[in-house]
């Protein structure tokens, strides 16, 4: 247990250094375990803390969302064929680099990004979505 309590405080620490102009008043950490859990249904709860629609206090043009820390991504379940049919793709920034990789490809590589993608391709796309 003692294992698992600094590994949150590690990660809490790890976060907290890139955190910028937030305002730590009334700021909560949610910590969230994908063991056995659906990609894009853990990804909408997530994103729905991290806006802050959670709150009585929610205002579409104020970050009022909390901190999110997500635990056994490793374990993390996708419905149908998606591990092999779901695509990831990104360009290099030369002609004709357009690389790509499947899921299990990418979960094997990184498995934290398919969850960081997956929540940040379902917030809004303004200027709240880079806090």
């Amino acid at each position: 247990m003692a294992s698992a309590s600094r590994l949150l405080s590690e990660s809490k620490q790890k976060a907290l250094a890139g955190l910028r102009r937030i305002n730590m008043d009334g700021l909560r950490w949610r910590v969230f375990d994908a063991k056995g859990q659906i990609l894009g249904r853990l990804a909408a709860q997530i994103s729905t803390v991290v806006q802050g629609k959670d709150k009585p206090t929610y205002t579409p043009n104020h970050d009022e969302g909390d901190m999110c820390i997500v635990i056994n991504v490793k374990d993390i379940c996708v419905s149908g064929r998606k591990l092999n049919d779901k695509v990831y793709y990104w360009h290099t920034g030369y002609l004709g680099h357009l690389k790509q990789r499947t899921l299990k490809e990418q979960m094997a590589k990184d498995s934290t990004e398919v969850i960081r993608k997956a929540v940040m391709r379902m917030l809004p796309r303004n200027k709240l979505r880079d806090v």
